[in-house]
């Protein structure tokens, strides 16, 4: 009989088999999963980890998209690379606003999740008031489960640490995050503005300045990333509309930019 289109043709549409094996083989009569149904667990479980990661907003953020050559970037791209290939200790990017630091960290992530690896995006202000509205009689996640998540992220990137609003309570939680991490050694990213780091508690420095683990990488030469990437974005749309006249164009916009870019 044949099967109906999109059925299995192995187990019919049931999701099950059953083991060819004598009575008395502990297999015997327990069903065991056909293909389609472990390919369906693996989906199921790739979109679980992508809608935990937090990582929507970022789907385009890899290093094939990277600026490579915008002034003060080349360091940090290949240890933002090199950590992506192997994810162990830590990676703390430092630099000014718009130098690139939360598109390496959001292609990190990404890669990672690529790998089926539990994946946490989150700025440091977010993370806050994410925990600080579990307190809500509404909230439908409990702090403890929460924290617990966070806590444990197989792969952790907290952006833009410093820009949260300080007090005694904010300090608390992000150091019991940190000194967790830390003494497990889990893989974690941290991103931050030189200016914001003046406000991370000194508990917190201590450990982001231990080399034997984290990786800090200077990015205060690098220039603002945005404009390049805009302009990129403008060549490519030029291009587009006038493939023949914006390649010869090109050709010579490209040995200006290779000058002025390295």
């Amino acid at each position: 009989m044949n099967t109906a289109p999109g059925i299995c043709q192995i187990c019919k549409g049931a999701g099950y088999l059953r083991a060819d094996v004598p009575y008395g083989h502990p297999q015997f009569g327990k069903p065991i999963a056909c293909a389609c149904k472990q390919a369906e667990w693996a989906e199921k479980h790739k979109q679980l980890l992508a809608a935990m990661s937090n990582l929507a907003a970022f789907q385009d953020k890899d290093f094939a998209s990277f600026k490579r050559r915008v002034p003060g970037v080349q360091e940090a791209f290949r240890a933002a690379n090199a950590f992506a290939q192997c994810p162990e200790g830590w990676l703390f990017l430092v630099g000014p606003n718009g130098c690139g630091k939360t598109h390496l960290a959001a292609a990190i992530a990404n890669h990672c999740l690529h790998l089926e690896m539990e994946v946490l995006f989150i700025t440091a202000p977010d993370l806050l008031d994410h925990l600080r509205a579990t307190f809500a009689p509404t909230s439908p996640v409990a702090y403890d489960e929460l924290f617990w998540r966070v806590r444990e992220a197989e792969m952790l990137v907290i952006d833009d640490l410093g820009a949260e609003q300080s007090s005694p309570w904010a300090t608390e939680k992000l150091f019991q995050l940190f000194n967790h991490r830390y003494n497990r050694h889990s893989p974690t990213v941290i991103t931050a503005n030189p200016d914001g780091l003046k406000t991370v508690d000194i508990r917190i420095s201590s450990r982001l300045s231990d080399a034997g683990l984290v990786r800090m990488v200077l990015m205060n030469a690098a220039q603002d990333y945005r404009p390049y990437r805009s302009a990129q974005n403008n060549v490519d749309a030029g291009q587009a509309a006038h493939p023949s006249q914006s390649r010869a164009a090109g050709d010579t916009r490209s040995t200006g930019q290779q000058q002025s870019l390295e």
